[in-house]
């Protein structure tokens, strides 16, 4: 009766040292392999240094010569070894000099790595595909263009994004031109973000501008006309950009008002004089990062009849609008004055405190210091009166710091009387 559960107890011991000694078995392997892969890459990237050490004086050397066709063989080894890879990212690498740019990219044609990666452009795997076509794209050659056009009708946002960003990189408007045609179709099904379109667009520089502001498929489409907005907003100001702008400062979208603003922000100085009360409308609008960017278009254009519209957005019901509308009036110079003496004698603490805060971070109060001595007896009296409520409200680190400095003697005798005057809110 005893030989059974004896017996089973056995089997049930000599199992569990089996799965024990598997599993001790299974950590050396795992251990062994993983000591042996960093050997091995060890070994590999070691090789790999000592090859580029070997090729990258004699590549700069053969590059500033411009007689490639004698070296193509020197660099040429079989695709994927240990020589290929050097090369390529030696190649590739230079193509970011300017002085050798050009030679690097040719050579990279001539050796194979361009026709190597355009046929991994049929590969049934998503990730060689997408590492091909972003290859392509930084080796910078036009005659890949044709071949990663078909790309952007894929569906895959991933391949989309490698391919515009690719295309971008070559430059080539017959690429430009392709990615504009497609523009509902990226941005409007959302397969590509705007961010990185954005950023593809402003790879090809002021060639897009004309497309750009010619483009009219979709253009009721907030998602593409925002996108198309802030890539103008970027490039060189042109008069076609600010003209599709005002255009849009109506539209029913904010982020699209909100580009048309940034892009007539843009304006070559003197602004145009119609342009303040364009915007002007739209210190009030309801959104308030439009209003935001309001404030910043007037404050690039200069705008001094904007003073007063700014100065109400100091008591702004968002912190970013009273501090930018803050910030604004400090660049506008004398035109503020009156608007921060009006905000100053309000009973707002907090919009006051803001006004201080944005008058010493810009460094407007070194104006205002100076102007204690100017012949201008208004600005002098208007300009004290400012700092005594500074004063007052305990900003007064800078005044202080005046008087430690070499300068007019006048002024540091005004700002010691202003200094010894009682702080009463």
């Amino acid at each position: 009766m005893t030989a059974r559960p004896l017996m089973h107890d056995n089997l049930t011991t000599i199992a569990v040292v089996a799965t024990i000694v598997s599993l001790l078995l299974l950590i050396v392997v795992l251990v062994i392999t993983s000591v042996m892969r960093r050997v091995w890459n060890l070994r590999k990237y070691r090789k790999l240094d000592t090859l580029r050490q070997k090729y990258r004086q004699r590549m700069q050397v053969v590059l500033k010569e411009r007689d490639l066709a004698k070296h193509v063989e020197t660099f040429s080894s079989k695709p994927g070894s240990a020589a290929w890879q050097a090369v390529e990212e030696i190649l590739l690498d230079l193509t970011n000099d300017e002085m050798i740019s050009v030679e690097a990219k040719t050579l990279l044609q001539k050796i194979g790595y361009v026709s190597y990666y355009e046929n991994k452009l049929t590969s049934r795997k998503e990730l060689t595909r997408a590492f091909a076509i972003d290859k392509l794209g930084r080796m910078g050659s036009p005659s890949s263009t044709r071949k990663l056009i078909p790309l952007l009708n894929e569906s895959n946002p991933e391949i989309l994004t490698v391919t515009v960003r690719a295309l971008s990189r070559i430059g080539s408007k017959e690429g430009l031109l392709a990615i504009i045609e497609r523009l509902p179709v990226l941005l409007g099904k959302t397969l590509v973000t705007r961010k990185a379109m954005g950023t593809a667009l402003l790879n090809f520089g002021d060639d897009a501008i004309p497309y750009l502001v010619t483009y009219e498929a979709e253009q009721n489409d907030p998602w593409i006309m925002s996108c198309v907005l802030e890539t103008l907003s970027h490039l060189t100001p042109d008069p076609r950009a600010q003209l599709l702008a005002i255009e849009h400062l109506g539209s029913q979208n904010a982020e699209v008002r909100s580009k048309a603003l940034k892009v007539l922000a843009q304006v070559d100085q003197p602004s145009p004089t119609h342009l303040p009360e364009l915007i002007a409308p739209l210190l009030d609008d309801q959104v308030w990062f439009v209003r935001l960017q309001a404030i910043k278009s007037a404050r690039e254009l200069g705008c001094e009849t904007m003073a007063r519209p700014i100065g109400k957005l100091l008591f702004d019901k968002n912190w970013y609008v009273r501090s930018e509308a803050a910030l604004a009036l400090t660049q506008l110079g004398a035109c503020a004055v009156d608007v921060f003496l009006d905000a100053l004698k309000t009973e707002d603490t907090y919009a006051k405190e803001s006004v201080c805060e944005e008058i010493e971070r810009s460094q407007f109060i070194d104006w205002l210091i100076a102007h204690l001595d100017r012949e201008d007896e208004t600005m002098r009296t208007k300009s004290r009166e400012i700092l005594k409520i500074m004063h007052s409200l305990n900003f007064s680190s800078q005044l202080m710091e005046y008087l430690t400095r070499d300068g007019n003697e006048r002024i540091k005798e005004q700002v010691r009387e202003l200094l010894t005057e009682d702080r009463v809110r």
